[in-house]
């Protein structure tokens, strides 16, 4: 659109009387501004006073004919009563309101900003284009595009912007904002927004712009935008959070808006080019061999259809305690280089952990997933909910195997409510995987909702690679390097292979056995260290 249509559009409606009118009826509340905010008195008086002699020395003059200085003041008291005719800081508005001289402070404003527009102002030109838009954004969406890109390009890499005599880079970087988010929303050509969505995120990013909470509605329509954009339309990223409710609280705002990255596409999580977790994973947890080939089938599964995406159907791993069935999995997750979800459901009776807990409460916050997956920028982690079979059947704030039926089943996991965020979760890319000694306490149709395998006891010739992983274990516990623990003595390694075939071959029961042996010889060495240091100073002590 070319700079002469629209100014046309702008100032169609102006006349040469405007400043007239605005400065009588700042004359009707002149008396009120100062006795009820003082902080007024220094700009509003002397350049009421200025600006009024101006208009009445130069009248019937345009505004170009002006001389410079006096032309300058002008715009500064103009702009200045545009800014604060908006501002809830102070008395203009309400004396606006209570004396009725105009019929809205929004309107006095845009009037103000308008006069600053027809002296030359730029600035005022955008403020009387934002001002509009507030009313008809649809209308002015062209504008709002045009005077983001100018505003930014002035103030780009600037710490210091200063116009009309007074430092003004936060007002710009605040109108600014405003506009690009208000023309993303409703710019009808959606490629020319997806490109300014694009331009406006980028912006935010770079001046770590702190957005207020007025604008938060319009933040979640850029993140909408950018969703949709052609550049996130494939099928390597997946948008988390399709929606969520505006705030109401400033305290609730904080908390929402570190959500907000689920509201954009992220990236998913491949898997492996390799089987090299396959080795890794048969060396180490021989005795799992049908949970890592059921695994191995999903992925073999997926790439035949072409898709990299990494994710398998919901498993449950059956078998007796003490067997590594969650160490397992952790590992698993690690080798595939996902994040992994740990949730224990022993006992437990409260589905808000899953579903979030509504806003309002003490203990208000989302899912733990949605929590977990912001986080860590990954919409499809692995998932371990762990011992399913000691799930509390309590009905507080809904049953928490009910809550999991919608999680698993493919039809309703992309589209649930989370209390906290009023919003719907897709949590369709996520892996599920469950572990349980027993399956006569898991409701039917939660067990319909898994593969189940049935995991092998280690048997007494995989001590060998047991032990050298739970050491591994150790090591990493102690951020340490397997190298520097201690070596066990012949005689001690067959008491602990003893102890594992006597009880029934427990990794739980072989960790606490290693913990023990280790803490023994870390006391010998202790209490060895301490004779050789008293023998050594005993002639100097006597």
């Amino acid at each position: 659109m070319s700079k002469k249509a629209w100014k046309i559009l702008l100032w169609q409606d102006h006349h040469n009387g405007r400043l007239q009118e605005l400065l009588d009826c700042l004359a009707c509340f002149y008396n009120i501004i100062h006795k009820n905010d003082p902080r007024l008195s220094g700009w509003f008086s002397f350049g009421l006073d200025i600006i009024y002699e101006n208009s009445i020395k130069y009248a019937g003059l345009p505004f170009s004919e002006w001389p410079r200085i006096e032309l300058n003041s002008a715009i500064f008291f103009a702009i200045e009563m545009a800014l604060a005719s908006t501002s809830r800081d102070n008395s203009i508005a309400g004396a606006i309101q209570g004396e009725g001289c105009w019929k809205s402070p929004q309107e006095f404003a845009r009037q103000w900003a308008m006069v600053a527009a027809q002296m030359g102002s730029r600035l005022g030109e955008s403020y009387a284009v934002l001002l509009a838009a507030r009313e008809n954004p649809k209308a002015y969406a062209q504008f709002l595009r045009y005077f983001f890109y100018y505003w930014r390009k002035k103030t780009r890499k600037r710490k210091i912007f200063v116009i009309y005599g007074k430092e003004r880079i936060n007002e710009c970087k605040s109108m600014m904002l405003e506009m690009g988010l208000l023309a993303v929303a409703h710019l009808e050509d959606r490629d020319m927004a997806e490109v300014l969505a694009k331009d406006v995120a980028q912006y935010i990013q770079e001046q770590g712009v702190d957005i207020p909470l007025s604008l938060f509605p319009l933040q979640c329509e850029l993140d909408k935008v950018l969703k949709s954009s052609k550049l996130y339309k494939s099928s390597q990223h997946l948008v988390v959070l399709r929606s969520m409710q505006e705030p109401t609280r400033e305290d609730e705002r904080h908390s929402l808006d570190r959500l907000r990255p689920l509201l954009s596409p992220l990236p998913l999580a491949q898997w492996p080019k390799d089987l090299y977790w396959t080795d890794v994973l048969y060396e180490e947890f021989p005795w799992m061999d049908k949970a890592v080939r059921v695994v191995e089938r999903q992925q073999a599964l997926s790439q035949n259809l072409g898709s990299e995406r990494l994710h398998f159907r919901p498993l449950l791993l059956l078998g007796p305690s003490g067997v590594g069935k969650t160490r397992f999995l952790r590992r698993l997750g690690e080798l595939l280089g996902v994040p992994t979800i740990f949730i224990p459901l022993a006992g437990s009776q409260d589905s808000m952990m899953l579903k979030g807990a509504a806003r309002g409460w003490s203990s208000a916050r989302p899912g733990l997933m949605v929590e977990k997956m912001v986080d860590t920028k990954c919409p499809n982690p692995v998932v371990i909910l762990d011992e399913i079979d000691k799930i509390g059947l309590g009905r507080q704030n809904g049953r928490v195997w009910e809550t999991l039926l919608t999680l698993l089943e493919p039809s309703s996991s992309s589209s649930v409510l989370d209390e906290f965020l009023l919003g719907e979760v897709n949590y369709s890319a996520i892996s599920w995987v469950a572990t349980a000694n027993d399956l006569s306490d898991i409701p039917v149709p939660l067990i319909s909702r898994f593969e189940i395998i049935s995991v092998d006891t280690p048997k007494a010739d995989h001590f060998n690679c047991i032990l050298k992983n739970m050491l591994q274990d150790v090591a990493r516990e102690y951020g340490q390097d397997s190298k520097n623990l201690p070596v066990f003595d012949p005689e001690v390694l067959d008491i602990l292979r003893r102890q594992f075939t006597r009880n029934h071959y427990s990794l739980r029961y072989l960790r606490r056995a290693i913990f023990r042996v280790m803490e023994i010889q870390a006391l010998e060495n202790r209490k060895s260290t301490i004779d050789d240091k008293e023998e050594k100073q005993g002639p100097f002590l006597q």
